[in-house]
This record gives structure tokens, C-alpha cells and sequence, in this order.
């Protein structure tokens, strides 16, 4: 089997308040991680913004982001950006010049509304630098995703930790209803034959591939995609290359 290049879209580096049994999802535990199942790149999130403050997190993910290649540092916003000023525009701009390419939101910890009647300045702003947008499944209501994306069709949202749960109609309704939505995969969409099926009814370009890191064994990730009976293309696009495009769509 010809080795696959890697691109993991969902990492989340941090000590939480409660601390894991058998090990400490610090960046050095990530790196080791990326290394032992030779993982090229990860999208890396910060867990300081859900269990401290979104740009204090941000602060923290920089600052651990330097000097290390193999980061694609993805900042948490929020629809009013930054204080002191609270100004979206210009927080989204200072995290562009920083080298922002991808982003991340969670409604559900920093309490408020996914709705676009709340958070639409945000989307509005990634939709304009064809920045794509990661959210977790669990932060938001699939009936939210479809009045998103009905509201900002061209917005690249990314849901990741999609579960477990058989042939999604709901999920599949969405795919067929908005070209936006993107699905980043991992060992937690563990459904028989789910990413063949998908593949085969939407086309590989919207699926990206994860790990659940610090959730899930990444191993089990890089088994459901390099047994996956799929076409060495899709494969590749899945593994890595639908993220490379999007980061490389990013008008800054």
C-alpha cells in the first residue's frame, strides 16, 4: 500500500481542567503523536479558548505554533471579536496578518447564538476571505448549519467529530442542500462503508480527514482512511488534498 499523505483537520492541544489518566495532550505529546503515525500537518486548535478565554487561547496557540511546521494554527473567533475594542474587523484582520487560514467557533461555550442573527458578522467575514470555518457537531444543531449556510451559502463550514450514526439522513439532506458544508472525518464517523457511500453520492472535494486527537486513538483515523475502498484520488483528496486547496483559497 502506497503510504498516504496525512493532513489531520481536527487536532486540539491543551491541558484541560480535568486531566487526563494516562496522558497530558500537551504540545509536545501532539508532536509526538504527528510523528509516530507520520502525520505531515494538523489543523491545531487551542483548548485554552474553550476553558479560559478565546484569545487568551489564541495568545497561547501562537506563541506554541512558533517553530513548529507541522502546525496549521486555527484561532478560535467570536462574533464580536477582541476586546478591548470588540471590533470583528479588526481582529480578523490582526489574525490574518498573523497568518490565520483557517478558523474555529464555539457558540455553545462562549454563549451565543449560531444563529445569523448573531453570529453573521463572523460568518460574513470568513465568507468574504474564503476562510473556512471549523465547528463541532456537538456545538451546534444540524437545523443551525441549515440556516447558516442558507444565509452565507458560500461560507466554507467545516463540522467535525461527525458521529456515529449509520446513513445520516439528516446529514446527507444537508450535503445535498448546501455546497458549503465540508465534513472532516475521523475514527468518531466509524459507520460500515460510510465514507464509500458518501464519496459515491457527494463526491470526495468536501470531505476532510481527522484524528479526534486528544479524544480517540489517531490510529484507529488512519486506519478507517487507508482501508476505506476508495479510488487512490479521492483517497489522496480526503487524506489531504480538499484541506490544501481550502487553505490555499484563503484571500487575506
Amino acid at each position: 500500500m502506497t503510504p498516504l499523505k496525512l493532513i489531520a483537520g481536527d487536532t486540539l492541544v491543551g491541558l484541560p481542567r480535568k486531566p487526563f489518566e494516562r496522558f497530558t495532550p500537551d504540545a509536545a505529546d501532539l508532536d509526538r503523536e504527528l510523528e509516530r503515525l507520520e502525520i505531515a500537518a494538523a489543523v491545531v486548535r487551542h483548548r485554552q479558548c474553550i476553558e479560559n478565554f478565546p484569545y487568551w487561547g489564541n495568545e497561547a496557540l501562537w506563541r506554541e505554533a512558533a517553530g513548529r511546521p507541522r502546525w496549521i494554527p486555527a484561532p478560535c473567533l467570536t462574533p464580536d471579536g477582541a476586546p478591548d475594542e470588540h471590533a470583528l474587523d479588526a481582529t480578523f484582520a490582526r489574525e490574518l496578518a498573523r497568518g490565520m487560514r483557517i478558523a474555529w467557533m464555539s457558540p455553545r461555550e462562549h454563549m451565543y447564538s449560531a444563529r445569523p442573527w448573531c453570529a453573521g458578522p463572523l460568518y460574513a467575514a470568513c465568507t468574504a476571505a474564503r476562510l473556512p470555518l471549523l465547528v463541532d457537531y456537538r456545538g451546534v444543531t444540524l437545523d443551525e448549519i441549515d440556516e447558516i449556510l442558507g444565509a452565507y451559502p458560500k461560507l466554507r463550514l467545516v463540522v467535525t467529530q461527525v458521529p456515529r450514526y449509520g446513513r445520516h439522513r439528516s446529514l446527507y439532506a444537508l450535503l445535498a442542500r448546501h455546497a458549503g458544508l465540508h465534513l472532516c472525518l475521523s475514527s468518531a464517523y466509524s459507520v460500515h462503508e460510510g465514507l464509500p457511500d458518501l464519496v459515491a453520492m457527494f463526491g470526495p472535494d468536501r470531505f476532510l480527514w481527522g484524528t479526534s486527537y486528544p479524544e480517540a486513538e489517531g490510529g484507529a483515523s488512519v486506519t478507517l482512511l487507508a482501508y476505506a475502498p476508495l479510488a487512490p484520488a479521492a483517497k489522496a483528496a480526503i487524506a489531504h488534498g480538499n484541506l490544501e486547496r481550502l487553505l490555499a483559497e484563503v484571500t487575506p
